[in-house]
């Protein structure tokens, strides 16, 4: 009648032993799997990943700037050896935001950016242009908010603001761009909006752009733009045909306009290129683009730069009764032109 009792306790001391045990080794195993989950999670893209371990519970906390890489963090820390459950915390990452825009007498920025060298570098864009001392910054930094391949061209938008003449202002808030000012020509414009779709395009950005521009007009300077309709009545601008390329003659024209205009003082001149209807929209304004810039730079040689500003509108904007671009037998091609003289606001 004693041998179960005795087997009783010794089952009671081999559980109390491997209880002890495993008291003992806990520590070693959370670690261990903490050390796991780590590495098998270092190369997913969570920001401040943290892992932490109850036992052979796993609870993962960060920013994500996109779901599949949540859902992949959690595949991956479930297929942890040792790893029993998975507590997925993991926060999405909002996008860079920031507002830039004069309150009286200084200006204020505000926004969210991800890291301190992102928020110094969008400061000092907006300081190169109202000054250090007139710009309160309120921009954060904040761990929550993802860093996009198109971070590094916020500085190039808040420079364009440089071009409005009065009350400017630039918002980016979910990638929608809002763009508030006041502009001497429509031709300006559009040409600050073109720059900022070049600056997304290039960076890939995805931005929509909102246009809240006001057009508030300049005087023209109509002895300018006389001298230079006496010398288009000599002959037009030519290209060759299908290019940006200026013939001789035409770079003689555009020569004869820049010794023209070259002793008016306090102007801006601004060389709006047109293009024909046929053929793909975005391939005429980007060849009606180049051609402005062309003859942008042939004036340059009499007129400073910062005076003359290059629109191609390709045929976005054909003029009633008159034709875009004409071609003949020879291969050239004259587009319409337009030069528009403005007092230098």
């Amino acid at each position: 009648m004693k041998e179960p009792s005795v087997i009783l306790v010794g089952t009671a001391s081999v559980l109390t032993l491997g209880l002890a045990g495993f008291a003992l080794e806990g520590p070693g195993i959370q670690a261990e799997i903490q050390a796991r989950t780590a590495a098998a999670l270092a190369d997913v893209g969570v920001r401040n990943l943290s892992v932490q371990t109850n036992g052979r519970d796993v609870t993962l906390s960060g920013t994500v700037a996109f779901a599949e890489i949540g859902i992949e963090a959690t595949r991956r820390a479930v297929a942890t050896p040792g790893v029993r459950r998975v507590d997925n915390r993991l926060k999405m990452a909002t996008r860079p935001s920031f507002e830039f825009a004069p309150d009286g007498d200084i200006w204020l920025l505000r926004g969210k950016m991800p890291t301190p060298e992102s928020r110094q570098e969008l400061f000092d864009a907006a300081a190169a242009i109202v000054g250090q001392g007139n710009v309160i910054d309120e921009t954060e930094v904040d761990a929550a908010v993802t860093e996009p391949a198109w971070l590094g061209a916020l500085p190039r938008l808040i420079q364009l603001l440089r071009r409005l003449d009065g009350a400017p202002g630039l918002r980016l808030e979910d990638r929608t761009l809002t763009l508030t000012g006041h502009t001497s020509s429509e031709g300006l414009r559009d040409h600050l909006r073109d720059e900022i779709e070049s600056i997304g395009a290039a960076a890939n950005a995805g931005w929509r752009i909102a246009d809240r521009m006001r057009i508030a007009p300049v005087a023209t300077n109509h002895e300018a733009e006389k001298r230079i309709g006496r010398v288009l009545e000599r002959g037009p601008i030519q290209f060759e045909a299908g290019t940006s390329t200026l013939t001789g003659e035409g770079r003689t024209i555009v020569g004869e306009i820049g010794a023209a205009i070259t002793g008016i003082p306090d102007i801006r001149v601004e060389i709006l290129v047109h293009a024909g209807a046929d053929g793909d929209p975005a391939a005429n304004r980007a060849l009606s683009l180049e051609r402005a810039r062309t003859v942008r730079d042939v004036l340059s040689a009499s007129i400073h730069p910062d005076r003359l500003l290059a629109v191609g509108y390709g045929s976005d904007r054909p003029a009633s009764g008159e034709d875009d671009e004409t071609a003949d037998a020879t291969g050239l091609s004259t587009p319409r032109i337009e030069f528009r003289v403005l007092h230098r606001p």
